[in-house]
C-alpha cells in the first residue's frame, strides 16, 4: 500500500495490517496489487514504473488523477469504463517533446522556449489539456521538476 503518511489509513483495522510506503519510506514491491490509499503526487511517484501490479487508486479528491488513469487506460470500477485519452501521434510527438526538455528539470530558458513551442504543437494538434500533459511528465519526472514545468505552462 502507498499513502502520504503512516497513519493515513491506519484507522482502518485491515489497511493497518499492510504494511505502507509513504512519500519518505520505502518502495512498493512490483507484482501484485499495489493499493493507492488518498495519495499525493509525491506518493504516486513511486507507483510510475510499477510493470508487474494491479494498482487500485483510492482518490481523496474525486478526479484528481483522472489524467493518470486515462494515460494508463485505467478502469473505472464507479462507471464500469475504461478510461483512455485516444491521443493521436501528433499530441503523443508533442507530449513526448515537452517530456524531453525536462531532462535537466526544465531548469534554462532554452528548455522552456522549446517547450512552449511543444505546448503550441500539443494545442494545434487539439489535444491540450493541462492535467493530461503533467500526468505525462509525471511518469518519469520528479515533482520538484512538475513545479518548474507549471511555471512555464502558466508564463504560456
Amino acid at each position: 500500500m502507498v499513502a502520504p503518511q503512516k497513519n493515513s489509513a491506519t484507522h482502518h483495522p485491515e489497511l493497518a495490517k499492510l504494511e505502507i510506503v509513504t512519500e519518505r519510506s520505502g518502495s512498493p514491491r512490483d507484482g501484485g496489487v499495489v493499493l493507492a490509499w488518498c495519495p499525493t503526487y509525491k506518493v504516486m511517484e513511486k507507483v510510475q514504473r510499477l510493470e508487474k501490479s494491479v494498482v487500485v487508486l483510492v482518490e481523496w479528491i474525486p478526479g484528481e488523477f483522472d489524467a493518470w488513469a486515462k494515460l494508463r487506460g485505467a478502469y473505472n470500477a464507479v462507471t464500469r469504463q475504461v478510461m483512455d485519452f485516444g491521443l493521436r501521434p501528433e499530441a503523443i510527438k508533442a507530449l513526448e517533446g515537452i517530456v524531453y526538455e525536462g531532462y535537466n528539470g526544465w531548469h534554462d530558458d532554452i528548455a522552456a522556449r522549446m517547450t512552449r513551442s511543444h505546448l503550441e504543437d500539443l494545442t494545434n494538434a487539439g489535444a491540450y489539456d493541462r492535467e493530461l500533459m503533467l500526468a505525462y511528465a509525471r511518469q518519469t519526472k520528479s515533482e520538484t521538476s512538475i513545479q518548474r514545468l507549471k511555471k512555464i505552462i502558466d508564463r504560456s
